[in-house]
């Protein structure tokens, strides 16, 4: 029995698209000469998936026509030839009308393969997506790893699907969706099935990390609620915090330092910083085994401590990422971030102390959102002043609660999914600003952050920006694009 597990291209006229791994998925049209996103998240769970089925003695195969560069054509010749018996993919929102498109192509050159899709979407939106959709023949939802290989069991078996925690399927004309499945153990799943993937163009380059850089993962979950966050609903389903063994996450860092070059490693948890014992257990293991390379991390500004981060720093922590979304504690409270923004502003500045760059991720559009709120926020980062940021848009994807209450308040403005881009369309407006006002404001506040950036770190800006226009020319010419809009008179 042979299966495939594949994040295939999404392409549509000039942009390429960002699918598994990205918590917030996007098109853009910033690619590499290589043909490829400037920035491509490692995709964890399907890789996985596939190493568990390998590890139980399936052949199976993941690949990344994402991170190839690949174009849809040769993709699907490659499908073809391949010939599996069990085929899965992930979808997402914006994605999905494309990928209802790749799977029909699939049906026509796989006749007798079963089709599984899986990810956020499906958790979500399962139900419609197979009332929609009959060339869907199983879905899988939440963490779906050991989902997969009970399915493959029951496929080589010859066995009925029924039961299979995780799993739509269909019963004749009925969509059956069994219970969910309980979330895995961390320290029994395999590492993620690399070998045979572009390593080298998985990167996230924030606050001038050091690139190629390796994505790692130390935990999963996250205890708080925020509304927008469809990775907790859609991809845990609860809020349960679930840890690796410290030694085993360093022998993978050795394992793959020892097979690319990579200069750094980020650590693209849910939130790296959620229990002190196990951040300074991971500390205390890098140092006690003579990792020395740099290292990052996706952290909560009001969880450090002085202690901590200065464990983190001797351990060779370079740069944090620190979700703040917004400086204004009313939005904070009504998206149940449940974030002392006065706290985060001190932890920011000891961690700017001690000589870690700082990174912080901030929304434009939330519930509550007013010019006068957006210019609050930016008041504050001009005071903290981070080493870099980034904006994303407001986006209400399908499983968060912000997307129940954007329902139910009228908010959501547009009808196609394609349009969930939370990196420069709006598709919801606020009860006072338009989704055209909060496109020139994601605009305007990207400009601003790279005058901002440039002043904290002139030389570092000038080499990475350099490296970064001679990668991929479209960023200057989109800076441009985006500079001449904001010129234009607000109508």
């Amino acid at each position: 029995m042979k299966i495939l597990i594949a994040n295939p291209p999404w392409l549509e006229d000039a942009h390429f698209g960002v699918r598994s791994g990205a918590r917030f998925p996007y098109m853009t049209n910033e690619l590499t000469w290589e043909g490829v996103p400037t920035w491509i998240p490692f995709p964890f769970h399907p890789a996985m998936a596939a190493a568990l089925l390998k590890k139980n003695g399936f052949h199976a195969e993941f690949w990344d026509g994402v991170a190839e560069g690949a174009q849809q054509k040769d993709f699907l010749d490659r499908i073809k030839a391949f010939q599996p018996d069990l085929y899965i993919q992930e979808t997402v929102a914006p994605s999905y009308p494309y990928d209802v498109d790749f799977f029909q192509k699939l049906r026509e050159i796989l006749p007798r393969c079963v089709l599984g899709v899986a990810g956020l979407m499906v958790t979500s939106w399962g139900r419609q997506m197979f009332e929609e959709n009959p060339v869907f023949d199983v879905g899988l939802t939440y963490e779906w790893e050991e989902t997969t290989l009970e399915l493959a069991n029951r496929l080589q078996d010859g066995s009925p699907l029924d039961g299979v925690q995780g799993l739509i399927h269909r019963q004749g004309s009925e969509i059956i969706l069994e219970v969910r499945r309980p979330s895995p153990d961390l320290k029994k799943l395999p590492w993620p099935l690399r070998d045979r993937l572009p390593m080298l163009r998985y990167n996230d380059d924030f606050a001038f990390l050091p690139v190629p850089n390796l994505q790692m993962y130390s935990s999963r979950g996250c205890p708080y609620k925020c509304t927008f966050c469809v990775w907790i609903k859609a991809r845990y389903g609860n809020y349960q915090v679930r840890y690796r063994d410290p030694e085993d996450i360093v022998s993978e860092i050795e394992d793959c330092l020892e097979k690319w070059p990579f200069r750094a490693v980020y650590f693209d948890d849910d939130t790296f910083n959620i229990n002190k014992n196990f951040t300074l257990q991971i500390c205390e293991t890098m140092q006690r085994r003579g990792l020395k390379i740099p290292w990052a991390g996706m952290c909560r500004a009001d969880l450090f401590d002085r202690e901590t981060l200065e464990a983190c720093k001797k351990a060779g922590m370079v740069a944090v990422k620190y979700g703040i979304e917004s400086a204004d504690q009313e939005i904070l409270n009504g998206i149940k971030k449940n974030l002392n923004i006065h706290k985060a502003e001190e932890v920011i500045r000891i961690t700017k102390e001690l000589g870690i760059k700082v990174h912080l991720t901030l929304m434009v559009g939330l519930p509550g959102e007013t010019e006068q709120t957006l210019k609050k926020t930016w008041r504050f980062v001009k005071r903290v002043r981070p080493d870099y940021m980034q904006f994303s848009l407001a986006t209400p994807y399908p499983g968060t609660d912000l997307y129940d209450e954007a329902v139910e308040k009228g908010w959501i403005e547009s009808k196609k999914w394609n349009e969930f881009n939370a990196d420069s369309h709006a598709v919801m407006r606020t009860a006072a600003l338009s989704r055209e006002d909060l496109e020139r404001w994601i605009r305007k506040m990207n400009l601003l952050r790279f005058g901002l950036q440039f002043v904290e770190n002139p030389w570092q800006c000038i080499r990475t920006y350099s490296r970064k226009a001679l990668q991929s020319p479209r960023k200057l010419l989109n800076a441009g694009k985006y500079f001449l809009k904001l010129c234009q008179p607000k109508p």
